[in-house]
């Protein structure tokens, strides 16, 4: 049984094969430093110890154990960086086909959900803006969804477990990524970043649903009120 929330993207199996192996030699190090602090303990008394040494690491017998801990650091921060390197490169790049394009705008305390209009352009003046307290957002399943994030404020960050997503989203920058989710359902949207007094209460949805459910959506949408939102 997996310790994390049910994984629904197409990425969330790479990030969570980081976590182990990044676990794995955290672990290990934590080992080998609690048996260094508590050896000392268990295996010298006031009687039995000999008296104490100030000791510079100079010497070659201790110097030695630097480098190997040095070597052992420099080796697992290697086989990490050269593991996660697919998994980022899938995150921060974009996909060579995007089916859908919504902007995430986030303000203390809420996400603010903003869709292309009927042009299909984002950021024009027929965009169609959800902005409502713990409101959705509406994606097709199986589809590249690309989206921009950007802040009217403080910074916030931008959390769906379920994808295994989570980017700061900072005033005055626009950060573009995507995702691909496979599995209908609502899933949860936070802040992780403390954004002030009610950041806790800064919780949002992402609902996957079939592409004509998303259609049917989207054309409500049109048919109620739609504006251009203007960035401060």
């Amino acid at each position: 049984m997996s310790i994390f929330p049910e994984n629904i993207s197409t990425y969330g199996n790479e990030i969570d094969k980081l976590f182990w192996l990044i676990m794995l030699f955290v672990g290990i190090a934590f080992v080998i430093s609690l048996f260094v602090l508590i050896y000392p303990l268990l295996r010298y008394s006031q009687k039995a110890s000999p008296k104490a040494q100030y000791i510079t690491g100079e010497k070659k017998k201790h110097f030695k154990w630097v480098v190997i801990a040095l070597a052992l650091l420099l080796g697992s921060d290697f086989i990490i960086l050269y593991s996660e390197h697919d998994a980022w490169g899938q995150i921060e790049s974009a996909p060579a086909k995007v089916d859908v394009k919504v902007g995430i705008i986030a303000r203390q305390w809420n996400w603010i959900f903003v869709y292309p209009g009927p042009d299909g352009i984002l950021n024009t003046s027929d965009d169609v803006i959800v902005d409502e307290q713990n409101s959705s957002l509406h994606v097709p399943i199986n589809k590249n969804i690309a989206f921009e994030l950007r802040s009217q404020d403080v910074i916030h960050s931008f959390f769906l477990a379920n994808a295994r997503f989570k980017q700061d989203v900072l005033p005055g920058r626009t950060v573009v990524r995507w995702f691909n989710l496979t599995k209908e359902g609502k899933y949860d949207i936070s802040c992780t970043q403390i954004c002030g007094i009610l950041h806790s209460q800064m919780r949002n949805f992402v609902v996957v649903e079939s592409e004509d459910k998303y259609k049917q959506y989207i054309d409500s949408l049109y048919k109620a009120n739609g504006r251009a939102i203007t960035m401060k």
